[in-house]
């Protein structure tokens, strides 16, 4: 999966096309942890696999915004529990805004060297670790 030297690149660099199978597991990390999570029909989250789909097909659409709209209308309705789905969903979530982005302006014929990945990878983690610790926070007090 990384080129060792891609033409014209300086360093190890990422096919373009490989955002795409990332951004479908974001997606199906985000819809199981939102089901085991919450309460909510199979129905509704069949939909949010469908629009989920259509966010990894076209990431550069406003499927990713319906899709993270959707898995939060759902964690409303979660009857106010914590548990650890809730930290699956809020990686999967965050995961998935962060591949969308990414995926939606690199093409899939491109490479994107992983020098130009790592503060991008580096802010990923640093709001991982405050998110977490929010909800293992919220998880304590509840």
């Amino acid at each position: 999966m990384t080129a060792a030297a891609a033409p014209g690149a300086l360093g190890p660099a990422l096919p373009g096309w490989a955002l795409r199978p990332v951004l479908a597991v974001a997606v199906l990390v985000t819809v199981l942890a939102v089901g085991g999570w919450t309460s909510v029909s199979p129905f509704v989250l069949l939909l949010a696999l469908l629009v989920g789909g259509s966010t990894t097909a076209i990431p550069a659409s406003h499927a990713a915004t319906a899709f993270l709209a959707l898995c939060t209308l759902c964690g409303l309705a979660a009857d106010g529990s914590i548990s650890g789905w809730l930290s699956l969903a809020v990686l999967g979530a965050h995961a998935t805004h962060v591949t969308a982005a990414l995926a939606a302006v690199v093409p899939p014929r491109a490479t994107v060297e992983w020098a130009a990945l790592r503060p991008t990878l580096t802010r990923f983690a640093l709001a991982q670790a405050a998110g977490q610790a929010l909800v293992a926070l919220a998880w304590l007090l509840s």
